[in-house]
């Protein structure tokens, strides 16, 4: 079993149907048993493989049952997580999606714009607005920049 943090909530309780576009995420990958019991400690050597490197990057992580993947573009890729030693392996589709809407590609000096992220926090809250520089100042609360 192949596990994800963070997890994402989105409005309504529905299901997120991709993973957001440019987030950087943990997976964990867990092993178990004929009767669905956990493993808690395993010998085992984790190799993994994707087949779109564009769309998706993906590295070992702090220990050897973690992968760290970055979303880079929009589109499906097939993660493949694989022991050599014990012969099992496990096929996960990951497909990326714009959590932001709408997708803006040309926005001129003077445009006014609204986006929008269907992405809640666990309390099904919305978040705040927020920009990393000083080139875009941003009215938390209302989300104007």
């Amino acid at each position: 079993r192949i596990s994800m943090n963070p997890i994402f909530h989105i409005q309504n309780h529905e299901p997120l149907m991709a993973l957001p576009l440019g987030i950087t995420l943990s997976l964990t990958i867990h092993f178990h048993d004929n009767y669905g019991d956990t493993f808690h400690s395993q010998n085992s050597m984790i190799h993994f493989a994707i087949n779109r490197d564009d769309f998706l990057q993906v590295g070992k992580g702090t220990s050897n049952n973690t992968l760290v993947l970055r979303t880079m573009n929009v589109g499906l890729s097939l993660l493949k997580v694989w022991d050599v030693e014990h012969n099992i392996a496990d096929y996960v589709p990951l497909p990326v999606q714009h959590a932001i809407s709408p997708e803006l590609t040309n926005i001129i000096v003077g445009d006014v714009i609204c986006l929008t992220s269907s992405l809640v926090n666990q309390d099904g809250l919305s978040g705040t607005w927020s920009s990393s520089n000083s080139i875009l100042q941003i009215d938390s609360k209302a989300g104007v920049a």
